[in-house]
């Protein structure tokens, strides 16, 4: 399926929707989108004061927390399970600052720590929050379109990201009962920091919302576990296409088969 783009219409029942990340380029745009549409949303950054520029709003919950460790993790899902009576909807949208330099010259432990900001951050919040989510429920991860390409000065960023996708196709295929898919966003995204500069092409953050906001709204219409979200064609619209199915193969099918 491809230069398909679905966004969902208001009226849709209101769902309770955490959102990971909000106070980052991206996050904002889902947060803002997620309100807007009548969700009620629990906005999550490292500090409440990031997420000010929210305001007040009687279906906004803002909660601090962090993925840096599991324990962290856990006392963050912890609290978003007191504060909403039921999880319809996660999603995480969280990664490093973007420092240039190559590979080569990041020592193991600093290329661990690189990694470990543009992956297994999202690996944490998976498996502490994909089993609190309501059954049905839609889990959603947004990825970056360097996983197809070799980022000057950023193999990390390359290497993280084409590691995230692999994540939540295996997740895709492992839990049951709910919905797990990946988002990659494969464009620099027109938000706060860039507006001044931006090319028309690129994707807005709102419209990063609003896809997001039609996954949750109707995960049936987004069929397969990756989509991609790139920047504007001849329409003048973002171009939205579904990733090819994923083939699974290897040690469990072959333990059980002899």
């Amino acid at each position: 399926m491809t230069g398909f783009v679905l966004f969902g219409a208001k009226g849709n029942a209101m769902k309770n929707i955490v959102v990971i990340g909000a106070s980052g380029e991206v996050g904002r745009g889902i947060a803002e989108v997620l309100l807007a549409r009548g969700h009620r949303v629990a906005a999550v950054a490292r500090a409440a004061e990031r997420l000010a520029f929210l305001g007040v709003r009687p279906n906004l919950h803002i909660i601090p927390g962090s993925l840096e460790s599991d324990a962290t993790a856990a006392t963050l899902r912890d609290n978003i399970c007191t504060t909403l009576p039921a999880i319809d909807g996660v999603v995480v949208c969280v990664n490093g600052p973007r420092a240039t330099a190559d590979i080569l010259t990041h020592s193991s432990e600093e290329f661990a720590a690189l990694v470990f900001q543009d992956l297994v951050t999202h690996f944490t919040a998976a498996r502490v929050l994909i089993p609190a989510l309501a059954p049905g429920g839609v889990y959603i991860g947004i990825g970056g379109g360097s996983a197809d390409f070799i980022l000057d000065g950023g193999v990390h960023l390359s290497a993280a990201q084409a590691g995230l996708r692999m994540l939540y196709r295996g997740l895709a295929h492992e839990v049951e009962g709910k919905v797990v898919k990946e988002l990659t966003v494969a464009s620099v995204v027109n938000s706060v920091s860039t507006r001044a500069f931006a090319d028309p092409v690129w994707v807005t953050e709102m419209e990063v919302g609003e896809q997001v906001a039609a996954m949750l709204e109707d995960p049936a219409a987004f069929p397969g576990p990756v989509w991609r979200m790139a920047r504007r064609d001849a329409s003048g619209r973002p171009a939205i296409t579904a990733d090819p199915p994923t083939r699974v193969q290897g040690l469990r099918q072959a333990k059980e088969a002899t």
